[in-house]
């Protein structure tokens, strides 16, 4: 979404993120109750300590560099995963590792399939997910790293994928085929990336999505009526 577009529909994003003029109940309750939750969850203040200390360690200019997430996307995050409760986690791009804390303190049985071919020349990352690579498994291939991420589950488990940086537009389509719930970061600053959210929101035939133009949640269920929705975060 474009800057001048974000800031004309401003006001409209923020009218529907309080959940007016929302008809669908799971739509009303996944944007009130985790979209914009008001209420602190317990993993917030640990969060919020990683973060303090990396922007203490940084300049500005390497902290966009490094793809540091911001606090209110990072308690997305765990909202996200907190609500869908994922047996297994793909993400693209290793980013800082503050994005894969965030989603794996949900659950102490969640597994993380981390895909970044560049991943030894991200230090920063290897030191934050040092106390949790016991659940992490590392990929320098995308296509391998998401057939170990699809294999069969037991039982009726939810899998979840966040994408931080472009890769095939064929993988995330093929995700979504398998009913995976995706996130998508950096829309705004990274045109490639808000081309394969375009893209991927045409491929779903039934679901709904949620963004603020930086960031967007793919739910391809499809009990789900086909809906897109822009909001405020």
């Amino acid at each position: 979404m474009p800057p001048l577009k974000r800031y004309l529909n401003a006001w409209s994003r923020h009218h529907r993120s309080g959940g007016f003029g929302i008809h669908s109940p799971y739509a009303y309750r996944f944007v009130r109750q985790v979209w914009r939750q008001p209420l602190p969850y317990y993993a917030y203040a640990g969060i919020r300590q990683l973060q303090t200390t990396i922007k203490a360690a940084t300049t500005r200019e390497q902290r966009r560099e490094l793809d540091l997430i911001s606090y209110k996307e990072a308690r997305l995050l765990f909202r996200v995963a907190n609500f869908f409760n994922p047996a297994r986690i793909l993400q693209v791009g290793a980013a800082t590792g503050v994005e894969s804390v965030a989603m794996l303190e949900v659950s102490r049985s969640s597994r993380l399939f981390l895909y970044d071919a560049q991943l030894e020349q991200k230090a920063l990352a290897v030191r934050v997910l040092r106390t949790q690579m016991d659940r992490v498994a590392c990929y320098d291939d995308v296509e391998v790293a998401a057939d170990e991420f699809l294999q069969p589950v037991e039982g009726q488990a939810s899998l979840m994928a966040l994408v931080n940086i472009p890769i095939d537009e064929a993988v995330l389509k093929r995700l979504l085929d398998r009913g995976v719930v995706l996130v998508m970061r950096n829309l705004l600053r990274d045109a490639s990336l808000r081309a394969l959210y375009d893209a991927c929101c045409a491929h779903m035939p039934k679901g709904q999505t949620y963004t603020n133009g930086k960031i967007a949640i793919l739910n391809p269920n499809p009990k789900l009526q086909r809906e897109d929705f822009l909001l405020w975060l």
